[in-house]
């Protein structure tokens, strides 16, 4: 088949037009937009995903998948890798001559992007690839000053990149697939009343619609797949492919229950229950980061197990007559909670800026936004997890010098360098350095591995660039210059890089990971915030929007032990320490305190309100105030009329806990135990008769492990309870709880904890 010639500018464009051909490249990608640049196809080429992928494509199974980094976050040794594979591939399965072969670093840092379209051209044109009828491309195998021109744009691409593409981590070639799949099966279908209903009405009956479709959607999920392949598929992969499904499952039936009620219940309002759903949404985050290994986990199973292939066929036809696959219906439960935050923006369009839920659905609008960008984050940073796992598998680490690479945080950048230690003298030697949030690695290369040599911690160092004039042996190697400096000026590392570029790429990766360190907005406040790593979900002091991420989400003052986002630490006020003394109890009470499930720590009332102001009436929690005098503790209570503070007094001489003089108490649990019987109402004129202390604010969710039957509660074996108090003075026995068929104790013996909630979930 004859090839078209191609110079000049529109070789790249021809190259995508090629890829796209072979349908590697969708029509609408954005470099074969009309506005695209050279830039959009180097950049979608740079980590050699594509490319391994392209040889397979054209000849199925030239490359084990297994060996292709498939997400390698721009991180340099993995994009190397995979570009060395393809290299490889090309020159032994494709008959590809040296001569026609870019060198792997000419793509990553753009160096010679002329001589990949040459190293493509070659592979579109070779017996391999003709069998495909589909027509290739010619490259000059000399570039012209013109070509020179082209590909002088990109020298700056490599240097100013996002350390992470955006499209990489949140899109990928599947979008339009995923989405597909999603509308096919949740999307709303024509009703035959759309004329006669208002716009607002029909975006809430768009909500309500898909929402049933979606929990159908689960339910098929659970009782096609999840019940039929629990005896065929090992445990291990059983809870991999599946992983938070039929968590997810029962938020939704809970939320389409509520969702149902709308119409029946005046009282009832749309945002309250999007509100009331935040933090249950969060198993979302757990979801989609794990959503990748499970996808490459049932895949791998189906290539390797016949059996298991057919049964997992045969649960496709019983779900949906074969129509979409299991791993499509995998990818549903990330496309729908991406879709609240949209549904709730074209119905707040819809509502008049004077209706009553006007207001409260903005807020809705804006805590779903946060919900979406916290489970992004989180998927986001379990791909740099890896990136992390990967690097410590292939370290060598010097006898009792091993690190927890998590502790060093993210990877920013990697690559070659030449390094002196000031005042040795030794040549510089050739080091490989792994750039981190915290720390800069210094390695030896050797093969795949990296032998461990030195650690610098950046927050002792700065970077000087005096040395950056204009050299005379611009065309020399490592010439590009510039010195790590320790704040004490003992020691000072000289580091050179084979090109400027390089060099500003390298520099600003560590200027930046300072800057983090030590933010210049630390000038603002007397706080002694730390960048800190959460285990839970956390949310910022002065924003109350999610810290996001899997690593290193936020900063935390070690004094006060408030957390914020970089972003929030200007404005975040002055610091006020913990108290240390809870007078008048005893510092073994305060340790007491925090096996409570109604006690919050230190809190104000901000704070409390928004813990407590989307939880039904009853709930409350006991917290440590924030002013500093003799009256310690308050509680804060959710009524029908809001959220309500009541300050604990305390008496220093007696030691007793009091609302009001009417009545004392010789503790806080005792406190808490009469008030859960007794109104408040004796203390508080204005609170309704029937206030009092019913649910703490942190709850534990569990799993009937039996069945169970009383007067006031029961439950079936593997109903979920949720916990709201234990009998520690009986030793644990007796827990109090509620299910589905009421409230009242039962023997602990008959639950499995799971998980700390601080939602409502009944």
């Amino acid at each position: 088949m004859a090839a078209a010639f191609i110079g000049n500018d529109d070789l790249w464009r021809e190259c995508a037009s090629w890829l796209t051909r072979f349908n590697m490249l969708r029509p609408d990608h954005r470099a074969n937009l009309e506005t695209a640049t050279l830039s959009d196809l180097a950049t979608t080429l740079r980590d050699g995903v594509l490319l391994c992928n392209l040889l397979n494509k054209i000849d199925p199974g030239c490359i084990d998948v297994k060996d292709i980094n498939q997400k390698p976050q721009l991180a340099q040794f993995l994009c190397s890798r995979n570009t060395e594979l393809f290299l490889k591939t090309c020159r032994v399965n494709f008959g590809l001559k040296e001569s026609e072969l870019f060198e792997h670093q000419m793509l990553f840092h753009f160096m010679n992007f002329h001589q990949v379209l040459i190293t493509l051209s070659a592979l579109s044109r070779c017996p391999k690839a003709q069998q495909h009828n589909i027509e290739g491309f010619t490259a000059q195998l000399e570039r012209s000053d013109e070509d020179d021109e082209v590909y002088q744009s990109l020298k700056s691409v490599s240097n100013t990149a996002p350390e992470i593409s955006e499209e990489q981590l949140e899109c990928n070639e599947n979008v339009h697939r995923n989405d597909e799949i999603y509308q096919g099966l949740c999307g709303m279908r024509t009703l035959s009343d759309k004329l006669a209903l208002e716009k607002r009405d029909y975006v809430i009956k768009e909500l309500i619609y898909t929402e049933s479709n979606y929990v159908d959607v689960l339910r098929k999920i659970k009782h096609c797949y999840i019940e039929k392949l629990t005896y065929i598929l090992e445990p291990r992969d059983h809870a991999k492919i599946f992983y938070r499904i039929l968590d997810i499952y029962t938020v939704n039936k809970d939320l389409k229950c509520e969702l149902d009620r709308l119409g029946r219940s005046k009282s009832l309002k749309l945002s309250h229950i999007i509100m009331n759903f935040k933090e249950r949404f969060l198993i979302y985050g757990d979801f989609c980061s794990n959503l990748a290994d499970a996808t490459t986990c049932l895949q791998d199973l189906c290539d390797r197990n016949e059996t298991i292939c057919q049964a997992i066929e045969k649960a496709d036809q019983e779900a949906n007559q074969g129509k979409f696959k299991l791993r499509d219906l995998l990818q549903v439960p990330m496309q729908r909670i991406l879709k609240y935050h949209l549904l709730l923006e074209n119905l707040v369009k819809e509502t008049d800026p004077n209706h009553e839920e006007y207001t409260e659905l903005k807020r809705a609008r804006e805590t779903m936004v946060d919900v979406s960008r916290y489970i992004n984050e989180m998927a986001r940073d379990k791909e740099q997890m890896n990136v992390l796992q990967e690097i410590s598998r292939n370290m060598v680490w010097d006898q009792g010098t091993q690190f927890p690479i998590e502790r060093c945080g993210r990877l920013r950048r990697d690559g070659e360098v030449r390094v002196k230690l000031h005042g040795e003298p030794k040549q510089p030697k050739q080091r490989y350095v792994f750039i981190f949030d915290k720390y800069m690695i210094l390695t030896k290369q050797r093969g795949q591995q990296y032998l461990y040599r030195t650690m610098l911690d950046l927050s002792e160092f700065t970077v000087d660039e005096a040395n950056n004039r204009a050299l005379l042996q611009q065309g020399v190697r490592w010439s590009f210059q510039w010195h790590m400096v320790k704040n004490d000026k003992q020691l000072v590392y000289s580091m050179s890089v084979k090109s400027g570029d390089i060099k500003n790429m390298l520099i600003r990766a560590i200027k930046d990971a300072i800057e983090n360190i030590h933010p210049i907005a630390l000038s603002m406040t007397n706080h002694q915030f730390e960048m800190h790593t959460y285990k839970m979900p956390m949310t910022c002091y002065k924003c109350s929007k999610y810290l996001k991420g899997q690593i290193y989400q936020g900063y935390k003052c070690r004094v006060c032990s408030i957390s914020v986002h970089k972003e929030c630490i200007g404005s975040s006020g002055r610091c006020g320490a913990p108290v240390r003394s809870l007078a008048p109890a005893p510092s073994q009470e305060a340790l007491t305190l925090q096996s409570k499930l109604w006690f919050a720590g230190e809190k104000d009332r901000a704070q409390a309100v928004s813990l407590l102001e989307n939880r039904k009436p009853g709930t409350y929690l006991v917290r440590i105030r924030l002013q500093k005098d003799s009256d310690v503790y308050a509680l804060s209570l959710k009524t029908e009329n809001g959220v309500k503070h009541m300050r604990i007094c305390s008496s220093t001489t007696e030691n007793k806990y009091y609302l009001s003089v009417s009545r004392f108490f010789n503790s806080l649990e005792d406190m808490v135990r009469n008030y859960q019987l007794v109104s408040l109402k004796e203390n508080f004129e204005r609170l309704e008769a029937d206030a009092k202390l019913e649910y703490p604010y942190r709850q534990i969710k569990a799993e009937a492990a039996q069945t169970y039957a009383s007067p006031t509660i029961s439950f079936e074996r593997g109903e979920m309870v949720v916990i709201i108090d234990k009998d520690e003075e009986g030793g644990g026995r007796w827990y109090k709880g509620i299910s589905r068929n009421g409230i009242g104790q039962f023997p602990s013996c008959c639950v499995v904890e799971q998980e700390e909630i601080t939602y409502d979930a009944f």
